[in-house]
Protein backbone atom coordinates (compact mmCIF):
# COMPACT_ATOMS: atom_id res chain seq x y z
CA UNK A 1 0.00 0.00 0.00
CA UNK A 2 1.30 3.44 -0.88
CA UNK A 3 0.00 6.72 0.48
CA UNK A 4 0.65 10.28 -0.65
CA UNK A 5 -0.30 13.68 0.74
CA UNK A 6 -2.75 15.23 -1.70
CA UNK A 7 -0.58 18.37 -1.98
CA UNK A 8 2.40 16.22 -3.02
CA UNK A 9 0.35 14.38 -5.66
CA UNK A 10 -1.02 17.67 -7.00
CA UNK A 11 2.46 19.22 -7.21
CA UNK A 12 4.10 16.17 -8.76
CA UNK A 13 1.40 15.68 -11.36
CA UNK A 14 0.97 19.33 -12.35
CA UNK A 15 1.24 19.76 -16.08
CA UNK A 16 0.21 16.15 -16.75
CA UNK A 17 -2.75 15.40 -18.93
CA UNK A 18 -5.49 13.12 -17.69
CA UNK A 19 -4.19 10.35 -19.94
CA UNK A 20 -0.61 10.71 -18.64
CA UNK A 21 -1.77 10.72 -15.01
CA UNK A 22 -3.90 7.59 -15.48
CA UNK A 23 -1.02 5.83 -17.22
CA UNK A 24 1.43 6.75 -14.42
CA UNK A 25 -1.02 6.06 -11.56
CA UNK A 26 -3.66 3.60 -12.81
CA UNK A 27 -4.73 2.43 -9.34
CA UNK A 28 -8.03 3.04 -7.64
CA UNK A 29 -7.67 5.32 -4.62
CA UNK A 30 -9.08 5.83 -1.16
CA UNK A 31 -8.65 9.37 0.17
CA UNK A 32 -8.57 9.75 3.95
CA UNK A 33 -10.13 13.19 4.24
CA UNK A 34 -8.64 15.76 6.57
CA UNK A 35 -10.78 16.33 9.62
CA UNK A 36 -10.94 15.83 13.34
CA UNK A 37 -8.73 13.00 14.46
CA UNK A 38 -9.72 11.09 17.56
CA UNK A 39 -6.60 9.19 18.57
CA UNK A 40 -6.90 6.30 20.98
CA UNK A 41 -5.92 6.83 24.60
CA UNK A 42 -2.42 5.43 24.04
CA UNK A 43 0.17 8.22 23.73
CA UNK A 44 2.25 7.78 20.60
CA UNK A 45 5.01 10.11 19.56
CA UNK A 46 6.17 10.53 16.01
CA UNK A 47 9.63 11.31 14.73
CA UNK A 48 9.80 14.55 12.78
CA UNK A 49 12.16 15.08 9.81
CA UNK A 50 14.59 16.96 12.05
CA UNK A 51 14.87 13.98 14.43
CA UNK A 52 12.91 15.68 17.22
CA UNK A 53 9.95 13.88 18.73
CA UNK A 54 6.64 15.53 17.92
CA UNK A 55 3.08 14.76 18.92
CA UNK A 56 1.71 16.30 15.70
CA UNK A 57 2.56 14.22 12.63
CA UNK A 58 3.98 15.91 9.54
CA UNK A 59 1.11 16.65 7.17
CA UNK A 60 -1.52 16.70 9.94
CA UNK A 61 -4.68 18.36 8.70
CA UNK A 62 -4.13 17.30 5.11
CA UNK A 63 -5.89 14.58 3.14
CA UNK A 64 -3.98 11.42 2.31
CA UNK A 65 -4.46 9.47 -0.94
CA UNK A 66 -3.96 5.71 -0.58
CA UNK A 67 -3.39 3.60 -3.70
CA UNK A 68 -5.55 0.49 -3.40
CA UNK A 69 -3.78 -2.72 -4.31
CA UNK A 70 -5.51 -6.07 -4.62
CA UNK A 71 -4.64 -8.20 -1.62
CA UNK A 72 -2.69 -11.40 -2.03
CA UNK A 73 -3.02 -13.06 1.39
CA UNK A 74 -6.84 -12.85 1.61
CA UNK A 75 -9.68 -11.68 -0.63
CA UNK A 76 -10.13 -8.28 1.02
CA UNK A 77 -8.29 -5.27 2.45
CA UNK A 78 -9.13 -4.47 6.05
CA UNK A 79 -9.28 -1.02 7.62
CA UNK A 80 -9.29 -0.45 11.37
CA UNK A 81 -7.29 0.37 14.50
CA UNK A 82 -5.51 -2.97 14.91
CA UNK A 83 -1.92 -3.09 13.65
CA UNK A 84 -2.56 -6.19 11.52
CA UNK A 85 -5.01 -4.37 9.22
CA UNK A 86 -3.96 -3.52 5.68
CA UNK A 87 -4.95 0.11 6.34
CA UNK A 88 -4.31 1.14 9.95
CA UNK A 89 -6.01 4.30 11.19
CA UNK A 90 -5.50 4.96 14.89
CA UNK A 91 -8.83 6.65 15.55
CA UNK A 92 -10.90 5.88 18.65
CA UNK A 93 -14.15 5.79 16.63
CA UNK A 94 -12.90 2.82 14.59
CA UNK A 95 -13.16 -0.79 15.67
CA UNK A 96 -10.11 -3.03 15.61
CA UNK A 97 -11.33 -4.27 12.21
CA UNK A 98 -13.94 -1.83 10.94
CA UNK A 99 -14.30 -1.91 7.15
CA UNK A 100 -13.51 -4.49 4.46
CA UNK A 101 -12.72 -3.51 0.87
CA UNK A 102 -12.69 -6.11 -1.88
CA UNK A 103 -11.72 -6.00 -5.54
CA UNK A 104 -14.45 -7.69 -7.58
CA UNK A 105 -14.54 -8.23 -11.36
CA UNK A 106 -16.62 -5.05 -11.79
CA UNK A 107 -14.72 -2.91 -9.28
CA UNK A 108 -14.24 -2.38 -5.55
CA UNK A 109 -16.85 -3.09 -2.90
CA UNK A 110 -17.06 -2.16 0.79
CA UNK A 111 -18.75 -3.79 3.76
CA UNK A 112 -18.81 -3.17 7.47
CA UNK A 113 -16.91 -5.78 9.48
CA UNK A 114 -19.32 -5.75 12.42
CA UNK A 115 -17.96 -2.51 13.84
CA UNK A 116 -19.27 -0.81 16.97
CA UNK A 117 -19.77 2.66 15.45
CA UNK A 118 -20.91 1.52 12.01
CA UNK A 119 -20.11 2.55 8.45
CA UNK A 120 -22.06 4.39 5.79
CA UNK A 121 -21.79 5.04 2.07
CA UNK A 122 -23.19 8.34 0.83
CA UNK A 123 -25.04 8.66 4.15
CA UNK A 124 -26.75 5.24 3.98
CA UNK A 125 -25.68 2.67 6.57
CA UNK A 126 -23.84 -0.36 5.23
CA UNK A 127 -23.69 -3.73 6.90
CA UNK A 128 -22.10 -7.09 6.20
CA UNK A 129 -23.33 -7.19 2.59
CA UNK A 130 -20.92 -5.77 0.01
CA UNK A 131 -21.89 -2.50 -1.71
CA UNK A 132 -20.28 -1.31 -4.95
CA UNK A 133 -18.04 1.76 -4.85
CA UNK A 134 -18.17 4.33 -7.63
CA UNK A 135 -15.71 7.18 -8.08
CA UNK A 136 -16.44 10.13 -5.80
CA UNK A 137 -18.49 8.10 -3.29
CA UNK A 138 -18.02 9.06 0.35
CA UNK A 139 -17.54 6.43 3.03
CA UNK A 140 -17.79 7.06 6.74
CA UNK A 141 -16.17 4.50 9.05
CA UNK A 142 -16.89 5.59 12.61
CA UNK A 143 -15.97 9.28 12.27
CA UNK A 144 -13.22 8.70 9.68
CA UNK A 145 -14.15 10.23 6.34
CA UNK A 146 -12.97 8.47 3.16
CA UNK A 147 -13.64 9.07 -0.52
CA UNK A 148 -13.19 6.46 -3.25
CA UNK A 149 -11.75 7.43 -6.66
CA UNK A 150 -10.58 5.75 -9.81
CA UNK A 151 -7.43 7.29 -11.33
CA UNK A 152 -9.38 9.71 -13.53
CA UNK A 153 -11.56 10.84 -10.65
CA UNK A 154 -8.51 11.50 -8.46
CA UNK A 155 -6.91 13.50 -11.28
CA UNK A 156 -10.02 15.69 -11.52
CA UNK A 157 -10.06 16.20 -7.74
CA UNK A 158 -6.38 17.22 -7.77
CA UNK A 159 -7.25 19.79 -10.44
CA UNK A 160 -10.20 21.12 -8.40
CA UNK A 161 -12.76 19.71 -10.84
CA UNK A 162 -14.01 16.72 -8.88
Amino acid sequence: MRGYLMSWLAKNSSGQTLEAFVKARPEDWLVWEAGPWRPTYQPRDTLANDGLVSTVPHGAGESLAIALESPTARPYLSLGRAPDNDLVVDDATLSRVHLLLQREPLGWTARDAGSTNGSSLEGAPIGPDAVALQTGMRLLAGSVRLTFYDAGGLYLRLRGKG
